[in-house]
């Protein structure tokens, strides 16, 4: 590869909002507990280290209902205290910086890796691990609940592997949103409508 060009693509990727652990590791604060409170749910999503990850350019981005709520880096977490509800959780994996949501869920839709609905109830805490090499270790308060590398997972599970990670971002707040489907996804359901109709 050239020099110029490899010069450009670090800077491309160096400029972008969901920078990887290659280009530095996670420096938040440490884990530490969090108690629940009656009028919201909270909502952990972590991401154990592993060689691979730490390896990436770009790190995935976590949706709810459609809003880009924060990246998942190796070895990190995220807090959310959401009000209770139903939420459309869903990860997806930029490219050079962007998660080309125009496209999602259409026949081109090459940056989602994972989604599901998660029903929450105020006092209560969620746990949700992200690792696409590994599956959740067998624990005996497991959920099995989720979609491929986007797995909610159950309290003692979480406090043993979140225990050394760092926070990737301050945490959020999150309003409660009744829509839990793209604009455009009516758009591309025509689309596939026509192409079914002309035989293609």
């Amino acid at each position: 590869m050239s020099r110029p060009l490899l010069i450009f693509l670090v800077l491309l990727l160096g400029g972008c909002a969901s920078r990887g652990a290659f280009f530095a590791p996670t420096n938040g604060t440490l884990y530490h507990p969090r108690e629940n409170t009656p009028t919201e749910a909270l909502i952990f999503v972590y991401r154990p280290k592993s060689a691979w990850a730490n390896q990436e350019l770009e790190a995935p981005g976590l949706f709810l209902d459609n809003r880009n709520v924060g990246n998942l880096p190796s070895d990190s977490y995220l807090l959310l205290r959401a009000e209770p509800g139903t939420y459309k959780l869903e990860v997806r994996r930029p490219l050079f910086g962007l998660y080309w949501t125009l496209l999602a869920e259409s026949p081109f839709d090459f940056t989602h890796v994972a989604s599901f609905m998660l029903d929450t109830e105020a006092g209560r805490s969620y746990y949700l691990r992200y690792d696409e090499l590994n599956p959740p270790p067998s624990h005996p308060d497991q959920v099995n609940r989720g979609d491929g590398p986007l797995q909610l997972v159950g309290e003692r599970l979480y406090g043993w592997e979140v225990l050394f990670t760092n926070q990737a971002q301050p945490e959020r707040n999150v309003a409660l949103s009744v829509e839990h489907e793209r604009p455009q996804r009516g758009f591309w359901r025509r689309v596939g409508e026509v192409l079914d109709k002309i035989g293609i």
